[in-house]
């Protein structure tokens, strides 16, 4: 059982960008580099079409996997936070992730490595429709890497119910200067073709920024040890006070401090929901005779997840809780 929020129109970039911090060591992959033409065909069959053209790449694809399995050092895991006791007490749903972009530089520079080396990949790699896709790919990749050097050893994706609605929050330590020229300069270097829909602001800036609602673009603060991210200033003007005075509440609340146990015996992904207090928001008059009464999960209590290393073994597990005995 899972918790899936549906993202309103102007947090959709805030999810993108999370969604893809979580993701980059999966796309280092280079069978993921599609483009939009080749996306459009069954997954089955332009593959098919791509070994029948360049026999011997399906060894070459082995190979490469597994020098990134041997290669690759992926981070290791975490027994404490420094960011969930930043949090605010009216936090719904906690996300932590670890820094992926020395994992994924590497994979980069094995994935280069192998196009010198074998004929048949960069073959593969340089015609057809992998070189009008293929050098964007390892391009943005990159830069990618490059943004994860500014950010610390955890990113944090946070909701809470401040109101009607929930807020969303982006927040990781900056480990060095520099990160809001990047921003700036990666977003030029997009070009016109799409606006990303994003303000990037320092203090005095978030200060005398206008809170233009629902039609404004996502934020990104740049503070001292901090970068946060909101779909609004006043979100992450509110979150930002909170952080002066050393936090919001969140690890003493009984659910901040279930998903903080979950540190103490190492994690490399963890993710948690109050769906208690989810199922009230989405239905707070729920009927004795409802559906959800019937299902058995009208108490239903938390849904922690967490993915860690058991002597040497990679695991994922799921806990959902319940206010009542089963």
């Amino acid at each position: 059982m899972g918790y899936a929020q549906t993202p309103s129109h102007k947090s959709r970039y805030l999810l993108k960008w999370a969604a893809t911090i979580a993701a980059v060591i999966v796309v280092a992959l280079p069978c993921g580099a599609q483009s939009k033409a080749a996306a459009q065909q069954q997954p089955d069959t332009f593959f098919s079409q791509e070994l029948n053209k360049y026999p011997g790449l399906l060894p070459e694809f082995g190979k490469l996997l597994g020098k990134l399995q041997q290669n690759v050092q992926f981070p290791p895991e975490r027994s404490e936070t420094r960011l969930l006791p930043l949090l605010p007490a009216s936090t719904i749903s906690y996300t932590a992730i670890p820094n992926y972009g020395n994992a994924a530089r590497q994979a980069v520079t094995i994935f280069r490595q192998e196009l010198q080396e074998s004929s048949v990949l960069r073959d593969w790699w340089e015609h057809g429709e992998m070189a009008k896709s293929g050098p964007k790919f390892l391009d943005s990749l990159e830069k990618l890497a490059q943004l994860h050097e500014y950010f610390g050893d955890e990113i944090v994706v946070s909701a809470s119910l401040q109101g009607q609605k929930p807020n969303l929050l982006l927040i990781a330590e900056v480990r060095k200067p520099g990160l809001k020229k990047f921003l700036q300069e990666s977003i030029v270097q997009l070009g016109t073709e799409s606006k990303p829909g994003l303000r990037i602001l320092d203090l005095n800036e978030l200060a005398t920024a206008e809170d233009k609602g629902p039609s404004q673009d996502s934020v990104v603060l740049i503070r001292p040890g901090f970068v946060i991210a909101g779909p609004n200033v006043a979100g992450v003007r509110s979150f930002n006070a909170g952080l002066d005075h050393g936090g919001l509440g969140f690890a003493s609340t009984p659910f901040g401090q279930r998903t903080l146990k979950e540190y103490e015996s190492g994690v490399t992904l963890l993710a948690s929901a109050d769906l208690q207090k989810i199922l009230k928001q989405t239905d707070p008059n729920t009927k004795p005779d409802s559906n959800l009464q019937r299902s058995g999960f009208a108490d239903v209590k938390y849904l922690v997840w967490d993915h860690k290393r058991v002597e040497g073994q990679s695991i994922s597990q799921t806990e959902v809780s319940f206010n009542g005995p089963r």
